[in-house]
C-alpha cells in the first residue's frame, strides 16, 4: 500500500510542477524570451557580472546549450560577453544597458505573477513546503550519488 501512496505523491508533485511551469512559460513568452534565456538573464541581473560556467551552475543548463542561449541574448543586445584580461580562457557575461532596463521592467512583473500562483498558500504553508521539498531533493541527490 505504501508504494501506491508514493506513486500518488510523485504524480501530484509532477502535475503541480507542470501546471506552474505552464504559467511561467506563458508569462515569459510575453517578454519575447525562452525559459532558458529568461533564467540566464535573471541570474545575471541578480548576481551581476558572472563567468559562463557560473551561470551554467545556477540555471542547470549544460555549457553546450548555454552558448546558444547566450548567443540569443547577445543578438537581442541584452548581454555582452567579455574575455578576462588575465585568464584568457575565462569569459564573463554582463547585462548591457538595454538588458538592465528590460530586466527592471520584466522581473517585477514576473514576480507578481509568481506571487499570484503561491497566494493560495499561507506563510507557514510556504515554509513547510520549502522545508519538505528541500528534504526530499537532498535525499534524492544522496540516493543518486550512492548508486
Amino acid at each position: 500500500m505504501e508504494k501506491t501512496y508514493d506513486l500518488k505523491t510523485m504524480t501530484i508533485l509532477f502535475r503541480c510542477v507542470q501546471a506552474i511551469e505552464q504559467i511561467v512559460k506563458k508569462d515569459i513568452m510575453n517578454y519575447g524570451l525562452t525559459l532558458n534565456e529568461f533564467s540566464a538573464l535573471e541570474v545575471i541581473y541578480h548576481k551581476g557580472k558572472m563567468p559562463v560556467q557560473g551561470i551554467c551552475q545556477k540555471v542547470l543548463i549544460p555549457n553546450s546549450s548555454m552558448t546558444y542561449v547566450l548567443d540569443k541574448l547577445e543578438e537581442k543586445q541584452l548581454i555582452v560577453r567579455k574575455q578576462d584580461a588575465i585568464d584568457k580562457r575565462a569569459i564573463y557575461v554582463e547585462l548591457t544597458p538595454l538588458g538592465l532596463s528590460k530586466s527592471k521592467e520584466v522581473f517585477p512583473k514576473h514576480y507578481d505573477v509568481m506571487e499570484q500562483v503561491f497566494a493560495v498558500l499561507t506563510k507557514d504553508e510556504k515554509e513547510t513546503i520549502n522545508k519538505l521539498l528541500k528534504k526530499l531533493g537532498f535525499y534524492a541527490v544522496d540516493l543518486s550519488d550512492n548508486e
